[in-house]
């Protein structure tokens, strides 16, 4: 009888132990499964969040990159309206190809505004007023002529021809003065711009010929 009970206990104990050791096998197994079912909803999501980040950053380079339809239509502007917007009255010069000469002369030409250091009356030195921004001046017999500064050698209402200085010949008439200005001096002539502002991104121009139409007014 001892034997017999013996024997019983063993075999439980072996199906004890086998029933432990099949439990914790399934359970790793679960555990596992559940790990692998994890990383692959991460990865998932991972790649799911990659996907929309790059549709978005493209739709967004896209966006960036597209150029409205408006700017394509907006009107060209000529230079000639953006210059004379200031002047209503503005006249056309007129062809002065075939006029004589008086004299000829070469140098650097420089720009000012109305509103440079020192100039506080908004007037020239002929009075005539260019505080609002206006640089053109219209003769009864040239039409709208820009405004220069120049040395005493020229005198006030002088007309000349400027080649050199643009993509056209360019009539002026001298209506100011300046100290720093005139023949033997760096600049031959200082050309009226809409500020100084202007003047400054205009700089100088070089070799700049005049050819004066008329002496005086």
């Amino acid at each position: 009888m001892k034997k017999i009970c013996n024997c019983a206990f063993r075999i439980v104990c072996v199906y004890v132990i086998a029933l432990t050791l099949f439990s914790l096998a399934n359970v790793d197994i679960t555990i596992e499964k559940k790990d692998y079912a994890v990383s692959n909803e991460n990865i998932t999501k991972q790649l799911n969040s990659k996907l929309i980040a790059s549709t978005v950053d493209q739709q967004e380079i896209k966006e960036q990159l597209e150029i409205p339809q408006s700017v394509y239509e907006q009107p060209k502007i000529e230079k000639k309206e953006e210059a004379t917007a200031s002047f209503p009255n503005y006249v056309p010069p007129i062809d002065t190809t075939n006029f004589p000469v008086l004299s000829t002369n070469a140098g650097t030409v420089s720009h000012y505004g109305h509103d440079c250091y020192g100039c506080t009356s908004g007037r020239t030195a002929s009075g005539y007023y260019i505080g609002d921004g206006r640089i053109y001046y219209t003769d009864p017999v040239y039409g709208s002529v820009r405004i220069v500064a120049a040395g005493q050698e020229y005198p006030l209402g002088t007309i000349m021809r400027l080649t050199n200085i643009g993509e056209d010949p360019m009539l002026a008439i001298v209506l100011d003065r300046g100290g720093a200005i005139g023949s033997g001096k760096g600049r031959i002539l200082d050309l009226l711009t809409e500020s100084n502002a202007v003047a400054y991104q205009q700089g100088l121009k070089y070799n700049v010929k005049i050819e004066v139409l008329r002496l005086g007014y």
